[in-house]
């Protein structure tokens, strides 16, 4: 299927099974933060650069492995109102793409499932209060397999959308010293989920963090938090190449994902269009989605002149002076 037969199906096959309106929020209290996580992109266009362009290679190495794409399948959970073993069906999907599967709240079965599709899976742990369940989580990951392990710091206080919070008594902040013993509890990559600023970047740094996301949490946390975006120049221009840098927050679509690449990310991860996948197609559809995606990065890639993700970088950009405008 196409891109939008995929969005089309997977719309009409939700709202069959009442699924629709959770997967379809603004954020926290008004929205805005939730509207503006697409309004963004619009803010950013691209320069052509023909004369002696060549043909896009997408191929990326992370943490010692090939992958055939920057487009990556964010940390998810839940989605059993969708299809029954969800994580599972997506991480087929992503590993048939050669991509890499992210996960987030799941159980031992769940994740042994995802792990048994060959999918290269990161495991992301939310910030307990309680640190031994996050210890127990970190070895389960470790045990069964993963490729990393994380965490989600801009979960500390728990979520919210609309006026509903999530879990903040199950969460808990976690200082420096806390982080860097988690951080040092696996002998695996330890990505740190949620960071939002270049001071936050350096610490994650030199807590010996091996990579991070930087993510306003789908604008689930607070309303008019900054988009990915906005932030990730100084972002990179803190951590330099000392560690990857992944974005994702209302990445729908490949010139969505290069503009993240060129203002500072090594891969984007997505999250709402693989489910749209998995509603429309099970697994075949994540598999579709994936690899639209992916050519629709490369196809932007060749136009602007940048032969492989090394040379895609923010001389590709314009931007332009707009703003989100109220409904």
């Amino acid at each position: 299927m196409q891109y939008d037969e995929l969005m089309e199906t997977a719309l009409m096959k939700m709202e069959e099974k009442g699924a629709l309106k959770r997967y379809t929020g603004k954020g926290a209290e008004t929205g805005y933060a939730g509207r503006y996580n697409r309004e963004i992109f619009k803010a950013f266009g691209f320069k052509f650069r023909m004369i002696d362009a060549v043909a896009a290679d997408t191929s990326m190495t992370l943490f010692g492995r090939q992958f055939k794409t920057p487009v990556m399948c964010a940390a998810l959970s839940g989605m059993t109102d969708i299809t029954d073993e969800p994580l599972a069906k997506i991480a087929k999907g992503v590993s048939e793409a050669e991509s890499l599967m992210w996960v987030g709240i799941t159980n031992e079965e769940q994740f042994s499932s995802v792990l048994a599709t060959g999918a290269p899976t990161v495991r992301i742990v939310k910030p307990f209060a309680d640190m031994e369940k996050m210890y127990g989580e970190i070895r389960q990951a470790e045990d069964g397999g993963a490729f990393a392990v994380g965490t989600d710091i801009d979960f500390f206080f728990g979520g919210k959308v609309g006026e509903r919070m999530f879990a903040p008594a199950a969460m808990g902040p976690k200082n420096s010293e806390e982080l860097k013993e988690l951080i040092s509890a696996t002998r695996l990559p330890f990505i740190l989920k949620g960071v939002l600023s270049a001071e936050d970047a350096r610490r994650a740094v030199d807590l010996g963090a091996g990579g991070i996301v930087v993510s306003n949490h789908g604008a689930a946390i607070i309303d008019f938090s900054a988009h990915p975006l906005e932030v990730l120049p100084e972002i990179k221009e803190a951590v330099g190449d000392k560690i990857p840098v992944f974005a994702d927050s209302g990445f729908l679509r490949g010139s969505d994902i290069v503009k993240a690449l060129a203002l500072g990310a090594d891969a984007v991860c997505v999250g709402k269009a693989l489910i749209m996948g998995l509603a429309a197609n099970e697994s075949d559809g994540v598999r579709e989605m994936v690899e639209i995606l992916t050519e629709e990065v490369r196809r932007i890639m060749s136009v602007t002149g940048c032969p492989d993700l090394s040379s895609v970088d923010e001389s590709i950009l314009v931007r332009r002076n707009l703003f989100l405008q109220e409904d």
